[in-house]
């Protein structure tokens, strides 16, 4: 192998002009953020050496990479600044350029940067941007977006632009993006900002960038997590001044606000409001803007405690005709919503319709969908029932269009939740004008809404073999990237202790970047249309039995093929713990069509996630003893391919070698299933044998995979899930939703929490059987939660495939099974295992 030092020889050779080609730029360039200049050169990217003439850098490079600076000819000793690649250098008098060389275990990068020691005549881009800033600032208050982009546009970063300059422009991109409704460019953007001033320790930029993040996260409807963020950032808050307290005061008590307004339980913010307003009195610079976003806030909390008067107060106090944009559009939603309180409903309507107005003129979704609520409500209230619909009709499509601007690993799902009140309205409005049917469809989609986005059966049945052969190609990638984390995780112990936790941090970090490739992909080929089609009705003998939230509580709908009956009632959190109590609201209500039916499919939402349908009393025993149930996703999939019926199975066990039991399990399954009628051919992957690359290609030719081993649910909204695989590898949510061949027909997952999705938002969200399913599979049997029992699942899928055998029908199968393992193991959990169903 070439040496290090050599390669470094040739390398300054070629940079420095001695070698025939003294244009060369090397192939492979390494990633290098740095601060520092007093001003960057253009066209040439010369930086101008501050006072100090200490640049600091952040180096792209593995923890392992060797690494060498050097100023011209001469090395330089960097100053490592943390456990990172951080590294602070002082650039000697007169020197050219400066280059980091780097040997990693992928090849030879390098990196340079032209010095420069007085500005001259030359275009200075790095002042450019800071003087741009405060006009950016401006810009973004008044909600200028057309100026602002202009401006941005304006400023054309060189390649090799500062850290200081590049955190101006994708802040303030940031702030453009949101305030346009694209989520998925702002939430790029500000995470970049994040982490260039994390790279480069600009303390006091990290916090405007982590306090727009905050306020990012409000949009997205992921509150929970601004609250925590903004609490982070008011224990540094002694550091601020008068009014950078009273912005963080106020933001903060702003996101607690939106908390409530989604319907979460968080405490009336008014004191924190008014606490606002007194350290604004000692604030030197306070604009009346910002007097009067304060004041429009308190007005909110008022509202939302039913202060009408002191909400009217302080509105008019607020009212400026000047007032910007996003002030304004609140204005006129909380004058709105206070003439509906006080059964003004013309005075409203006026005002929602101007909100609609201004919002559609300045490019604000969010202010769309809160006049569309309230337009809808307005016109409830005048009796405008065809009206009213057709506003919430018409929001629904808008709700599926901007819910695609956010990532999926984002919390998709949780923007849509915080919009849930305008589903909610819908559904009741159609219940009390008589239309069941269409109240059960609306519900239905808006259950399915997230999942439907990422459905790609019906697409990839119909799309050009270009677009094919796009997804075909970006799946191959996918799977290359995914195997070179693994195999950095397997190899993890041949680190030295102190390299590990920052090697941990890359193979995260590059996971990220996958999470946020794979959304690019399903944005590009996601099936949703503007208008999602009828939901498939019950199937000859089926009854289902569907729950959704209404504004005064919840609504369960039986349908079958007699027609639908529907059953109001309340849910608490304490009745969750209690399966009579729920029995009684949700099952009995609709005891003749349980009996008469020959199979139950349940779709539940929110809360209701988490309750063990087949398992609560009915009828003097469980529901499950009255028929098979299933749990359904209301997936479209009638464009699937079909895949013929074999009789080839795929047994994955205990991969980790730590589940005696699963070994067992998997050993007494091959067994049964060889001996069935017909006999199945199985495959057996056990310890080490269980890799990724083995359980996919696998996958290629088995028509049922049983997997034993365990089964992980964590990452927000369930996407760092995963089945654990051998030698520390994993199975993931994005290795089953790119798989380029089919995977197989049915699917056991014999593990803890393999069936499990969040319950925090009546939008179904994603779990490992969803993944499944989305990708192909007809039927999921997964644990809801953690299955400690490891001495009775082994007999209870022995008995599962006895039974299967027998009868062709899985749900029929699973039934059988469940019923005798409660009968013969009564203290073990067999409710935690569902059959789900697309």
């Amino acid at each position: 192998m070439t040496s290090f030092r050599f390669l470094l020889g040739v390398l300054l050779l070629l940079f420095l002009g001695i070698a025939a080609d003294s244009s060369y730029v090397p192939r492979r360039e390494l990633e290098v953020f740095y601060r520092g200049c007093k001003a960057l050169l253009v066209p040439g990217s010369e930086c101008v050496p501050g006072d100090s003439r200490r640049l600091r850098l952040w180096i792209g490079a593995p923890p392992d990479a060797r690494i060498e600076i050097r100023a011209d000819k001469e090395r330089i000793v960097p100053v490592r600044k943390g456990d990172g690649q951080a590294f602070s250098v002082a650039l000697p008098e007169g020197a050219g350029r400066l280059y980091v060389l780097a040997e990693t275990p992928d090849g030879e990068r390098s990196w340079s940067l032209p010095l420069a020691d007085r500005q001259g005549a030359s275009h200075d881009i790095l002042g450019e941007v800071q003087g741009k800033s405060p006009d950016l600032r401006r810009q973004v208050e008044n909600r200028q977006l057309a100026a602002l982009r202009r401006t941005l546009d304006g400023l054309r970063l060189p390649p090799k632009a500062p850290a200081e300059a590049l955190y101006i422009v994708s802040l303030h991109r940031s702030m453009l993006a949101e305030r346009e409704g694209d989520y998925r460019s702002a939430l790029a953007e500000i995470h970049q900002a994040v982490e260039i001033t994390q790279r480069l320790e600009m303390s006091g930029s990290l916090s405007t960038a982590r306090h727009q993040l905050a306020l990012l996260l409000l949009g997205l409807g992921r509150s929970g997590e601004s609250a925590r963020l903004f609490d982070e950032l008011r224990q540094t808050a002694d550091s601020l001044d008068s009014c950078g307290k009273a912005d963080l005061f106020n933001n903060q008590a702003w996101s607690t606000l939106l908390a409530r307004e989604a319907g979460e339980e968080f405490a009336d913010p008014t004191h924190l409001l008014e606490q606002t307003i007194e350290i604004y009195e000692a604030c030197d610079a306070l604009t009346p803007a910002k007097r009067t976003n304060t004041l429009i806030n308190l007005a909110l909390a008022h509202l939302q405690e039913g202060r009408l008067p002191q909400a009217e107060a302080l509105l008019a106090e607020a009212w400026d005709p000047d007032l910007p944009i996003p002030q304004k559009l609140w204005w006129l939603d909380l004058n709105a919503r206070i003439a509906l309180r006080e059964r003004r409903p013309l005075d409203a309507l006026r005002r929602f319709n101007e909100l609609q107005e201004l919002a559609v003129t300045t490019g604000s979704p969010d202010g769309r969908l809160r006049a569309a609520f309230g337009k809808a409500l307005s016109q409830e209230a005048l009796g405008e029932w065809t009206a009213a619909l057709e506003t919430l009709r018409d929001a629904e499509i808008l709700l599926d269009q901007q819910s695609l601007q956010i990532p999926l690993h984002e919390g998709r799902e949780t923007f849509m939740a915080t919009r849930q009140a305008l589903v909610n309205l819908h559904v009741d409005l159609l219940l009390r004008q008589g239309q069941t049917a269409r109240a059960l469809a609306v519900a239905r989609q808006s259950r399915s809404r997230m999942l439907r986005q990422m459905e790609r059966g019906d697409l990839m049945a119909s799309v050009t073999p270009e677009r094919r052969a796009a997804w075909e190609s970006f799946a191959a990638d996918y799977e290359k990237k995914r195997a070179h984390l693994e195999e950095r995780a397997r190899d993890e112990w041949k680190l030295p202790k102190d390299r590990v936790e920052r090697d941990r941090a890359a193979r995260t970090a590059a996971a990220q970047a996958l999470q946020k490739e794979l959304d690019k992909a399903f944005l590009a080929f996601g099936s949703l249309g503007d208008s999602p089609g009828e939901e498939p009705p019950p199937d000859p003998g089926e009854l289902i039995l569907a729950y959704h939230p209404v504004p005064d509580g919840w609504v369960g709908f039986a349908a079958d093929e007699g027609g639908i009956a529907t059953h109001r009632f309340k849910l608490s959190q304490e009745s969750l713990s209690r399966p009579a109590e729920l029995a009684g609201q949700l099952l009995n209500p609709f005891r003749a069509a349980i009996q008469r039916a020959r199979r139950i499919r349940i779709l539940p939402s929110g809360l209701l996630e988490s309750v063990d349908f087949h398992a609560l009393p009915f009828a003097e025993d469980v529901l499950l003893a009255s028929s098979p149930v299933v749990y359904g996703l209301d997936l479209p999939v009638s464009a699937r391919p079909e895949r013929s019926p074999g009789r080839h199975a795929l047994l994955v066990a205990d991969p980790r070698e730590d589940l005696p039991g699963a070994l067992r399990e998997s050993q007494e399954i091959g067994r049964i299933l060889k001996s069935g009628s017909p006999p199945w051919r199985t495959e057996e992957l056990k310890h080490k044998a269980a890799s990724p690359n083995a359980v996919l290609r696998g996958f290629a030719t088995a028509d049922l995979l049983h997997y034993a081993g365990h089964g992980t649910f964590s990452g927000f909204g369930g996407w760092e899930s995963g089945l654990l695989l051998a030698e520390e590898t994993r199975l993931t949510l994005g290795d089953i939703l790119t798989l380029r061949q089919q995977v197989p027909p049915w699917v056991v997952l014999s593990g803890c929490e393999t069936g499990r999705s969040s319950n925090e938002t009546p939008v179904e969200s994603l779990g490992l059987a969803h993944a499944f399913l989305l990708a192909g599979s007809r039927a999921v049997v997964a644990s809801t939660r953690k299955t400690n029992d490891r001495a009775v699942p082994p007999e209870f899928f022995a008995d599962l495939y006895r039974q299967w055998d027998r009868e062709p029908d899985l749900a029929v199968a699973l039934q059988r099974a469940q019923l005798s393992w409660r009968q013969r193991n009564p203290k073990a959990d067999w409710q935690a295992f569902r059959l789900f169903e697309p």
